[in-house]
């Protein structure tokens, strides 16, 4: 019974993402915009300092230390513009995946509709400052979470400068990093409920739809766990795949280059899949115990 309670939302996770395929190609379509946005000031750069020449073909073969130290001493500050703006792009990204993130989860909570691209971008709009207010929460979560721990780290006495074998950091950080991982983990999975509580709560205040978040995964926490574990071996699965095919080809061909490429747009298309799947079957959960404890 609780192996069924936790595939059978998986399931319905996996038939959401395929009734929304127009989303999922959005967001694919997103993602690659950005990436471009990225990539083009970086290409027009490196086509202006270092152009078509041999350097080029030797950075196919493996990282060149030398290269990059000339490159950065020649044109250091033409790169640091370039990054800089890479910089801002990336910010914009983070927030605009917040801003989408208003969107999906409109879309999933309908059962009985498909993916309207109207209905998409106003639930984007409606949800948007709702959501990055708990980015900034649990964002500041995760870091307590995390300085936690680097000070359970310290308080071992642990200092590279100070010890003599590097036995007792390694003990240290086999002992506390999967806590911390675990740890991290929940939270990045109470995140997940309480965007979906925002979206079925409708409260104006933030703080209500956290603390039904909290509540919701504690008392059903191992099925939200379980499902969630689910999904996160679902996208290591995905990732395996990618490593191995990446990894398996060493020609520096034209065709060679083009597989690799077509492979890694394989696997963003599936992460973002599976991003769809565990929003999507956390859905199917929520709905589903929400049925079950007002009958």
């Amino acid at each position: 019974m609780k192996k069924m309670a936790i595939i059978k939302p998986y399931r319905s996770g996996w038939k959401k993402v395929w009734k929304n395929k127009k989303m999922w190609v959005l967001l694919y379509l997103l993602n690659v915009v950005f990436a471009l946005l990225s990539a083009v000031p970086f290409l027009g750069f490196l086509s202006e300092s270092v152009g078509h020449t041999l350097a080029n073909s030797k950075m196919l073969d493996g990282f060149d230390y030398t290269f990059i130290s000339d490159l950065m001493r020649e044109y250091g500050s033409g790169l640091s513009v370039i990054l800089n703006l890479s910089k801002g792009i990336i910010l914009l990204f983070f927030l605009f995946s917040i801003f989408w993130m208003g969107g999906i989860l409109s879309i999933l909570k309908n059962e009985e509709n498909d993916y309207s691209f109207r209905k998409f971008w106003q639930g984007s709009a409606v949800y948007f400052w709702k959501l990055i207010r708990l980015t900034f929460y649990f964002t500041f979560f995760q870091i307590v979470i995390l300085g936690f721990f680097a000070f359970l780290f310290l308080q071992q006495g642990v200092s590279p400068f100070e010890v003599e074998s590097e036995v007792s950091i390694i003990k240290s950080i086999m002992i506390l990093l999967p806590i911390y991982l675990l740890s991290a983990t929940i939270f990045f999975m109470i995140q997940d409920y309480a965007k979906i509580h925002i979206v079925h709560d409708e409260t104006k205040f933030i703080f209500q739809p956290i603390k039904n978040a909290f509540r919701f995964v504690f008392k059903n926490f191992r099925k939200c766990f379980g499902l969630y574990l689910l999904n996160l071996l679902t996208f290591a699965v995905f990732f395996s795949i990618y490593w191995i095919l990446s990894n398996s080809f060493n020609s520096n061909s034209t065709p060679t280059i083009t597989l690799l490429f077509l492979i890694g747009q394989t696997f963003i298309f599936s992460r973002i899949a599976v991003k769809l799947l565990n929003l999507g079957s956390a859905m199917e959960l929520f709905q589903t115990l929400k049925i079950d404890s007002s009958t």
